[in-house]
């Protein structure tokens, strides 16, 4: 019998260090996968299509709501997010774990449809360090409105499995590395 892989929500206010805390876990656990996104906004310099995000226009996004192929699907900071379900599902039933990097309304559409998935929520050592982290970006413009956003974000980090602070990059890979190779023990 095939063994499906674990689901894993990773969420926390932007600029918090969920894509980098992923990428870092990646390279340390073998068998994990990360399930890229949708989204309407546009690429980073340092991005690429299809590796860090689907970036798509509205239309496509539209109609990939309209054909119900997110497992969920968010507007934040006036930009379009959604999960594929095909993406989740192709990843789970290989065997490997499902990882995704979404936020706190999507983890909640997640739960819904993946009652087990196991979610995680990171949390800046503070504001301050927070709106550092979002002014380096280079998207001063939008500071304001994402920092706007963090109060209500960390109020629902108390629905999830577990509450991690990125105040060291190595001490919350190490902690996330820890749970998911519980998560994993524990299911066999």
């Amino acid at each position: 019998m095939d063994k499906k892989g674990l689901i894993i929500i990773i969420s926390g206010p932007s600029g918090v260090g969920k894509t980098t805390i992923t990428h870092k876990i990646l390279d340390k656990i073998s068998g994990v996968r990360q399930c890229i996104t949708c989204t309407t906004r546009s690429r980073r310099p340092d991005e690429k299509d299809g590796v860090d995000y689907y970036f798509v226009d509205d239309t496509t996004f539209t109609g990939l709501i309209n054909d119900n192929q997110l497992a969920e699907w968010a507007v934040i900071n006036g930009y379009k997010y959604g999960t594929p379900k095909p993406e989740i599902e192709k990843i789970a039933s290989s065997g490997n774990d499902a990882v995704l990097v979404i936020d706190v309304q999507g983890a909640k559409s997640i739960k819904s449809l993946y009652p087990s998935a196991l979610s995680i929520f990171i949390k800046p050592p503070s504001i301050d360090v927070l709106k550092e982290r979002l002014e380096s970006r280079g998207e001063k413009d939008r500071v304001d409105m994402r920092l706007d956003r963090v109060k209500t974000e960390l109020e629902q980090a108390q629905g999830y499995d577990y509450v991690l602070v990125n105040d060291t990059l190595d001490k919350v890979v190490a902690s996330l590395k820890q749970i998911i190779e519980k998560a994993r023990s524990q299911k066999l």
